[in-house]
């Protein structure tokens, strides 16, 4: 006969390797929501202006501040979108040098799963 300790003890085990699971799948989701947010420009101005804070700059340096904040951040989206198009250039050329090295059924599968270029880095 199975004794209550070692009921409890199991059942302890179960909630404790269920709350472990819930934990971490909301860990995933709240990383890929904070990592979503940490790539908009608004969050990154944001955030640069917080650390400039700690300078205490005057009134008059304030906005200079915030222009050159600005145009580094336009700048650095201009290199991330650049970036992106000479990925999927890479992988484009990629896909279609393995298209010459299938067979038409391989290529019918082929082009199902190959790698699809995003609607916003065209």
């Amino acid at each position: 006969m199975i004794s209550r300790r070692f009921k409890a003890g199991c059942l302890m085990t179960l909630l404790i390797g269920f709350c472990l699971g819930i934990g971490f799948v909301f860990g995933v989701l709240a990383h890929s929501a904070w990592k979503k947010k940490t790539e908009q420009p608004a969050f990154l101005k944001w955030a640069a202006m917080n650390h400039l804070k700690k300078l205490k700059p005057t009134a008059e340096q304030q906005p200079r501040l915030e222009a050159k904040v600005d145009e580094a951040l336009s700048e650095l989206m201009g290199f991330k979108k650049q970036a992106m198009i000479n990925i999927w250039e890479i992988i484009d050329r990629t896909t279609t040098s393995i298209d010459g090295d299938l067979t038409p059924e391989q290529k019918a599968e082929w082009d199902k799963i190959k790698p699809k270029r995003p609607d916003d880095v065209k």
